[in-house]
Formats: structure tokens, sequence, C-alpha cells
């Protein structure tokens, strides 16, 4: 019989990220929740079958909208967990799962938006492309300049907690800051890349592969898989990844979700 437990202990965290390591790619979001710093601003859960891990779901809330994201698990888990974090949601919500999971979401919200996105990972035998374009990375006395960029840009993944999560890499033109490229998690095994963002004025100038170009080489060096989102139809940021070494591993769902009364 599933139940399912928030996972409020240190013991229950080490649980529940031991079981999700072994598809980090999948589980990337409920594992980046589970670390330092997002931890902070997130609750977790889990549906237990006696003592085993079916599935996890993260409710992240570092955004004004907060995020309900799942992990790989039988359908029967990860409903019982949307009915779970259906009840902490009083208005509305976002998700980032894969397109299958959407009707496990239709029973207690309405989806006003489906946007559709890709999940990419650096393929380490290809390498990463290297540009004469410098970037460098931001330092902790830079990150109200940082913020003023993502704040100017209307960037809809930033919240300054993210800054604490890992390195920020920016170019800058006379001083300030035109195109930037950070994280959204970081974990031992695996980086979601996120906020690659460049200066209307200053695109096709190969500013934003630099940006993420250092970021992901940095963090390859590390041992750990590097991903990131990204929409379908945004094909000049496609052909970017791609020339930088990465390759589409599945679909993504993006939801933003009203709740039912």
């Amino acid at each position: 019989m599933l139940q399912v437990r928030k996972c409020a202990s240190a013991s229950s965290r080490s649980v529940l990220r031991a079981s999700l390591a072994g598809d980090p790619v999948t589980n990337i979001l409920v594992l980046g929740d589970l670390y330092q710093p997002l931890l902070r601003v997130s609750d977790i859960y889990a549906a237990y079958e006696g003592r085993q891990v079916r599935a996890a779901c993260s409710i992240y809330r570092a955004f004004s909208t907060p995020s309900i994201v799942l992990s790989a698990g039988p359908a029967e888990a990860k409903q019982a967990l949307v009915e779970q974090a259906s009840g902490q949601i009083p208005d509305k919500s976002i998700s980032l799962c894969s397109p299958e999971d959407v009707c496990l979401f239709e029973k207690y919200f309405a989806i006003l938006e489906w946007r559709h996105e890709q999940q990419m990972v650096a393929d380490k035998t290809m390498g990463l492309s290297h540009t004469m374009i410098t970037a460098s990375k931001v330092k902790k006395e830079k990150f109200e300049l940082l913020n003023r960029f993502y704040v100017d840009h209307h960037s809809e993944a930033w919240a300054p907690i993210q800054f604490e999560a890992g390195p920020y890499y920016c170019v800058k033109q006379r001083g300030r800051i035109v195109s930037a490229a950070g994280v959204h998690l970081v974990t031992p095994t695996i980086a979601q890349l996120g906020n690659i963002v460049t200066d209307e004025a200053y695109r096709n100038r190969g500013f934003a592969g630099a940006c993420t170009a250092a970021l992901a080489t940095k963090l390859a060096s590390t041992n750990r898989i590097v991903s990131l989102f990204v929409r379908t139809d945004n094909k000049p940021a496609i052909h970017i990844y791609e020339k930088l070494g990465f390759s589409k591993k599945r679909d993504i769902a993006f939801l933003v979700m009203q709740r039912k009364k």
C-alpha cells in the first residue's frame, strides 16, 4: 500500500537522494531540490511502498508562482504525490514534467499553458567547443550587477538563491553585463544550466555561446553531467547548444496551471 510522507529529516532525504541517484537526468529537478541552497525553499515528498521509494515530488517556492516537479516512477505513485502537492497549492503553479505525466495534473489543475521544451545533455565524448570571446565568472561582490541584469531582462527563471547554487559567467561591454549564463541547481552528480540571457542589442555575436561554454566546461571538469532545458521552437539556441556538444535526451512539458476549486 502506498504512503506519501514529507521528507523532513536528514535521514529521509539521504535515503531519497540515494534512490534518485541511479537516474539523475530524469530525476534532476527533484534531486536538485534535495540539496542546499534549494532545499531551503522546497517541500519534498516521497511515495513509499513498504520501505521502498516508488517516486518523489518537490514543491519549489523560490518563485512567486510555486513549481511542482516529479521524479521517475510508476503512475500510481506519482498520482498520489500530485494529489498531495495539490493540497499545498491554493492558486496558480507551474510544472516541468514528462509529457506523459500531464494527465496526472488534470484532475486537480486546469492547464492554462502548455509549452514544449526538451532536455539536452553535454556529451563528454564530443567535448565542448571553445570560443575566442572571454566570459568571466561573476564574483560575489558583483551579484547586484547580475541581479539587475536579470531583473531588467525579465528573466522568468531567475531567483537570487540560484546564485548560491553554483557559478555564473558573463560577458561585459563598457563595464556592464550584456550576456550571462548560470545554474538552476548543482548536485554531486549533475548540474542544470539556466538563465542564459543576452541583451537584445548584443545578440548574434557569440556571447551566449561563450558564457555557456565557459560554464559547462567548468562543471564538466568536476565529472558532473551537464544538462539544460530549452524551448523546442528556440532553434537558434538549440543550434548553439548542439555546437557546444549538447544533444537531446527527452521531451519536457512546461505547464502553467490553475488549482481547481
